[in-house]
């Protein structure tokens, strides 16, 4: 069996997904010295979108050793947001690649992760038009090719009163 590479550092993958557009940090907002809104520090995971050309712009956005840190805006109101690289446990682009560094992950997302890893997939229900066999039209009760005079009833219409 081959030996695992260990995985690269985060900020190495967050300079590089940058480079591509926008990043999704995902993060642990619990963890001590994290400064997200206080309404975000109780849950175990928070994703947070970050990107130098985003709509609402971050110009004091800083990518650096120590973490992220830039103004974001939540619900249109700017807070200043401080995360450190220990809690960072994802980082995935706006194509969705990224990487995940399983030892940094909240216990509770990690247990979930195995949960739904465990769960057997929906049966797959394969829909299949029903075909019947009809039986031949005769002759006879064809539809004929020229029209009814004004007036005439064609031979496969019943008057229904």
């Amino acid at each position: 069996m081959a030996e695992e590479k260990p995985l690269p550092p985060k900020i190495e993958v967050a300079r590089y997904l940058l480079a591509q557009g926008s990043l999704f940090v995902h993060l642990d907002p619990r963890m001590e010295g994290v400064v997200v809104p206080k309404w975000y520090r109780t849950e175990p995971q928070l994703v947070l979108q970050i990107g130098f050309d985003m709509p609402v712009p971050i110009p004091d956005l800083q990518v650096d050793a120590e973490g992220i840190y830039g103004t974001l805006s939540f619900n249109r109101s700017p807070f200043t947001c401080n995360v450190q690289w220990d809690a960072v446990f994802a980082l995935a682009g706006d194509d969705g690649r990224g990487m995940v560094w399983p030892e940094s992950m909240p216990e509770e997302i990690s247990q979930e992760i195995e949960r739904e890893a465990g769960r057997k997939p929906p049966p797959v229900v394969e829909e299949r038009p029903s075909l019947r066999v009809l039986p031949t039209v005769g002759e006879e009760e064809r539809r004929p090719s020229t029209p009814p005079a004004p007036g005439e009833r064609p031979s496969y219409l019943k008057v229904v009163k």
